[in-house]
């Protein structure tokens, strides 16, 4: 999908709805912006996922929404997020 849009008076960019939701981007969303070549070259990236604690249930904050079977992939990422944060002496091996 292609379309030119007009910057605002403080240089704002707005994405068009169209756009933002065949990419699935909501208030919030981050985007990763690079120039190339004298190209802007913008790409989203993944909401981050966390399981908090709520009346002592795990609940699943983040991410894209979730479909049929991919719980485990949720708690397999909020598992990943934390390794990677982790000091590398706590890592899992």
């Amino acid at each position: 999908m292609e379309i030119t849009i007009t910057l605002g008076k403080a240089g704002r960019l707005v994405v068009p709805k169209a756009i933002r939701d065949s990419l699935g981007l909501h208030e919030g969303s981050r985007l990763k912006l690079e120039v190339q070549g004298g190209k802007l070259h913008a790409a989203p990236e993944p909401d981050p996922v966390s399981i908090k604690l709520k009346g002592g249930f795990p609940v699943i904050q983040g991410g894209p929404p979730l479909k049929r079977g991919s719980i485990v992939q949720a708690l397999k990422a909020d598992r990943d997020s934390r390794d990677e944060r982790a000091t590398p002496s706590t890592k899992r091996k």
